[in-house]
């Protein structure tokens, strides 16, 4: 047998061997608590595409960039490099899982912010909004309504043509500001307002992390009461006026939920947290039906294990697993990592620790495109 022979044999039995394994170890595990940590599951299958995230460099989150790996937590790498003073945060994917928006900002004024889009082919980065002291209200009247002073938090179209975001106007950023969310083109063409479109001053609501409904035709959101600084998610028809009136809650002001809402991949379900008893925690995931009905716990964990941001897995409705980010992740207390989270029959049965980072790792949203290694 000639070399070249022998080692294609040893290769494919060793790749046999690997994928036996794998299978074995995916059916491991299932069954545990919410409070039991599970290391032995292996990852979904690959077609679930990769994991997009966002990870802090140091304590004071002045410094991040994003990431992709696998669902395994295999093949971590860093895909933005932002300028010296600047961060990058808040990392979706786009459709066909060849492009990651995100929005960079000043770090550590937050002075300016805009939203990004990254080519993963060709590693091109570029600007889709450019938000500054120098960009005013381009709907409405400019005098009343002010400058734009940040956009974030960025969701692409079903059909990827389309960015929704939230911007940030005010006069600056220390007076009278207006959280609304918008939807621009690809190509940075037609900037228009969605919800909150109100230009009086001073703001009722404010409008956070946003997602498109599977049929491109909903807006699901956290919405800010400026009165008692409670949350509570909504739902929007996107051809509706966007005014305030038109969002439709369907979580209990109470029950303080937020925290970038996600319908799932079928659009019967929409995932997100809420934290009853403040921002100390306990933070858990929760889930309802698009109209507000069934509305029910997924996680039960203490305060010290806090959940934060998710995402349905692309397979969801088969499998049931969904990645999230929660504390304390792998390191000293105060950190957090990425999880992957096996749901069956509405809680928890599988945890799996992916990233166990050394700082603070979150914000996970799941791709449907092949893996990029």
């Amino acid at each position: 047998m000639s070399r070249r022979v022998a080692l294609t044999v040893a290769t494919l039995v060793a790749l046999v061997t690997l994928f036996a394994l794998s299978l074995s170890a995916y059916g491991e595990g299932r069954g545990a608590g919410d409070d039991e940590e599970n290391e032995s599951a292996s990852s979904a299958p690959t077609r679930n595409g990769q994991i997009v995230f966002r990870r802090y460099f140091n304590a004071d989150q002045t410094k991040s960039a994003i990431f992709t790996m696998n669902p395994d937590g295999s093949h971590v790498s860093q895909i933005t490099h932002p300028p010296k003073g600047w961060k990058d945060d808040v990392p979706t994917w786009s459709p066909d899982g060849k492009r990651v928006a995100f929005y960079r900002q000043r770090a550590f004024d937050e002075s300016m912010s805009r939203i990004m889009v990254l080519n993963l082919d060709t590693g091109d980065v570029r600007e889709v909004t450019h938000c500054g002291p120098d960009h005013g209200y381009p709907r409405g009247d400019p005098a009343s309504s002010g400058k734009c002073v940040g956009d974030a938090d960025p969701a692409f179209s079903p059909d990827g043509h389309s960015i929704a975001f939230r911007r940030l106007l005010g006069p600056d950023r220390n007076c009278c500001l207006i959280d609304g969310i918008w939807i621009i083109g690809l190509d940075g063409s037609d900037p228009h307002q969605v919800t909150n479109v109100d230009p009086k001053l001073p703001e009722k609501f404010s409008d956070y992390g946003l997602a498109f409904s599977p049929n491109g035709k909903m807006l699901v959101f956290d919405r800010l009461r400026e009165a008692d600084e409670r949350h509570a998610i909504f739902v929007q028809p996107i051809d509706s006026s966007g005014s305030p009136q038109d969002a439709h809650r369907i979580t209990p002001w109470k029950m303080n939920c937020q925290d970038h809402p996600e319908f799932s991949p079928d659009g019967k379900l929409i995932l997100f947290r809420c934290l009853p008893k403040g921002e100390e925690g306990p933070a858990n995931l929760y889930w309802a039906n698009p109209d507000g009905t069934s509305l029910h716990q997924i996680t039960h964990a203490p305060a010290h294990k806090q959940y934060l941001g998710s995402s349905f897995s692309p397979s969801f409705s088969e499998e049931g697993w969904i990645t999230v980010g929660r504390t304390a992740g792998y390191g000293k207390e105060g950190n957090a990592d990425v999880f992957r989270v096996l749901l069956e029959d509405g809680g928890v049965v599988s945890k799996v620790n992916l990233t166990k980072s050394a700082i603070w790792d979150s914000g996970p949203v799941w791709g449907t495109h092949p893996p990029v290694d």
